[in-house]
């Protein structure tokens, strides 16, 4: 690949008189030998931060995005008026905003568990209820028993399956999401998300 490049008054000055024309024209054809060995070596690296998708340089990590996307904002509000008498007011808001590439560029979530601690605590409210209601209606039976008891055992099951799914994706598979997404960038031009 040969570069073609003006002519720099600075680096490229004519030879004046006969001995600096020798010394000048050997300094510029080694300089010219060095750019054009850089040239060369430049076109053969491959840069592990271009895009893979458009080639692009203007690429940002997920950390950086997502951090510069969040801003936390506070104000005061006050104010006078009139309802049959005299009225001052005053109001406080707090909040963090956030862009939409700053959502796009979120780090991977914790799960919760909400869920399944409310299917444990309310799990036989919600089995016993309608056959309670039923036994009400049409008089006791051991049927209906029978299928609360086993609707809330199946509820508690659930209940105690999710809090263990929860707690082991928290402990082994999100720590390494999270190592991951710490490693990758994503294309200011296109949106591409890769790791280098």
């Amino acid at each position: 690949m040969w570069l073609r490049q003006r002519r720099n008054p600075m680096t490229y000055g004519q030879a004046n008189e006969g001995g600096r024309e020798g010394k000048n024209s050997s300094a510029n054809s080694s300089r010219r030998r060095q750019s054009e060995l850089y040239a060369l070596g430049a076109e053969d690296a491959i840069n592990p931060y271009c895009c893979p998708t458009c080639g692009s340089q203007n690429t940002q990590r997920l950390s950086t995005a997502y951090m510069s996307g969040l801003s936390q904002f506070s104000a005061v509000t006050s104010g006078i008026g009139w309802a049959r008498a005299p009225v001052i007011g005053r109001g406080w808001t707090i909040g963090t905003s956030q862009t939409q590439l700053s959502q796009v560029a979120a780090p991977p979530a914790k799960r919760n568990y909400s869920r399944g601690l409310l299917l444990l605590l309310f799990g036989p409210i919600i089995g016993g209820a309608p056959f309670a209601i039923l036994e009400h209606l049409h008089g006791p039976s051991n049927t209906f028993d029978l299928l609360a008891v086993s609707l809330v055992i199946l509820l508690e099951i659930g209940a105690v399956t999710s809090l263990l799914r929860a707690v082991a994706y928290n402990k082994y598979d999100w720590p390494e999401l999270l190592e991951q997404w710490r490693s990758c960038l994503m294309c200011l031009r296109c949106g591409q998300v890769f790791r280098p």
